[in-house]
């Protein structure tokens, strides 16, 4: 373990705390531990920090190197326990509207700062499940490998008995892979929709560990899964695409102009800690009806005692605005 470590941790808004540690934790989730058990939390939460090569914006930590020693950590709360304060916090926390919540508002500024700094605006903590699932969950340290069908979690098991005992490697039918490969595109899918080369490494190397019946004969012993999984990849973004889903959508030729009708060019996908990149609109709500919440808001903001209003609002177009913010590109 590393030195002994001091970090400022933001809890709530208005509450600022110190943390000492012996030393680095050796994972993530052991961090999660002790930040709950030092400040008597009951909530979920995720951590971000302050990222000095993006002008010390906060990040998703997805890697115990972003902690330094002195730095500046920050507590996110998961969107269902967003009104419950932690147990250990007497105050209740605070509902009137601030600056930078009016800013926002603010057709042009409002959409260039959500883009720069997504994961660590109010209205990105204030959103609500009721409609659509969103992306709560950063890439994980380690890829879980989803349970797969029955029939295939059966093959799959006779096949590591088999290998533990004659070191004999499963043969795979199409069908077999094929199974394989969807279920843990789907998985992916949670996380991003377009996984980087090493993240796809990361889940065929989980797979082959789980499933040492799985390997082939390669360097790494799962090479031409990876392959598999990248073209896997790309026929479920056309399947969610013919669905509408917004985040493939995006990326359509139907939807690029005609300087940049091509599949590989401005290809638009989450930055660093970007989540909900492009989700889509709540259940029976159109640009129109939301454009109409919008303009509500700006109403609601000017008004005494709105704040519940205005969150509720926020969270019901944001949607929305993540469409302008990536297809419309506006200005800053």
């Amino acid at each position: 373990m590393e030195a002994h470590l001091k970090l400022r941790v933001i809890v709530e808004d208005d509450d600022f705390r110190r943390l000492d540690l012996p030393g680095l934790p050796e994972t993530l989730n052991e961090l999660h531990k002790t930040i709950r058990e030092a400040f008597v939390i009951e909530r979920d939460f995720h951590i971000q920090f302050m990222d000095p090569e993006f002008n010390n914006e906060f990040m998703n930590i997805t890697t115990l190197q972003d902690i330094r020693d002195r730095g500046t950590i920050k507590l996110v709360y998961k969107p269902n326990d967003v009104n419950v304060t932690p147990s250990s916090l007497l105050s209740a926390p605070s509902t009137s509207s601030s600056p930078e919540t009016s800013v926002s508002l603010q057709r042009s500024s409002s959409l260039s700062s959500m883009q720069s700094s997504s994961a660590d605006s109010d209205s990105t903590i204030i959103l609500q499940q009721s409609d659509i699932e969103l992306r709560a969950r950063a890439w994980p340290q380690e890829f879980p490998i989803p349970r797969f069908s029955y029939n295939v979690e059966v093959q799959l098991q006779r096949g590591n008995e088999s290998f533990r005992e004659t070191g004999n490697l499963l043969t795979t039918t199409p069908g077999l892979k094929s199974d394989i490969l969807e279920k843990l595109a789907e998985e992916i899918f949670q996380y991003t929709a377009y996984p980087q080369n090493h993240q796809i490494d990361e889940v065929a190397a989980a797979l082959i560990k789980k499933f040492p019946c799985l390997k082939e004969q390669s360097a790494t012993g799962y090479y031409a899964w990876m392959i598999s999984l990248k073209y896997k990849m790309a026929n479920y973004r056309t399947k969610m695409r013919n669905i509408g889903c917004p985040e493939v959508t995006v990326n359509a030729l139907k939807n690029k102009s005609s300087d940049e009708c091509l599949p590989a060019k401005n290809v638009k996908k989450p930055k660093k800690a970007e989540v909900n990149f492009c989700p889509s609109h709540p259940t029976g709500e159109t640009d129109d009806s939301l454009e109409n919440v919008r303009r509500e808001l700006l109403n609601d903001v000017r008004q005494r005692n709105s704040a519940p209003r205005v969150r509720e609002k926020m969270s019901k177009t944001f949607s929305y605005r993540r469409k302008e913010v990536v297809q419309g590109n506006p200005a800053a």
